[in-house]
């Protein structure tokens, strides 16, 4: 069971994402949506919004791929910084 403050805290986070985008005039899109969220990454410190973030990255990313039919694409390529890469210990 996931929990509720950590459901919020994400949700916070995809909200804030989605509103700098719109005050930025840009277009909303997965893409978009992600590339802000990987941006947020580099310039938070808070370890409960950091946490978040990569939950919402996660998220859009799991939203991607069931809205291309469960095909990968050019978004989970080897230059992504959050891609898993090899053993990790």
């Amino acid at each position: 069971m996931k929990n509720s403050h950590d459901e919020k805290m994400t949700e916070v986070i995809i909200g804030e994402a989605v509103s700098e985008l719109l005050s930025a005039g840009m277009d909303i899109s997965w893409i978009a949506l992600l590339n802000k969220l990987r941006a947020a990454l580099n310039g938070e410190t808070d370890e409960d919004r950091l946490r978040a973030v990569v939950r919402a990255i996660d998220e859009v990313r799991r939203e991607m791929q069931i809205s291309s039919g469960g095909h990968k694409r050019s978004y989970d390529s080897t230059s992504d910084p959050l891609a898993p890469r090899g053993k990790l210990h």
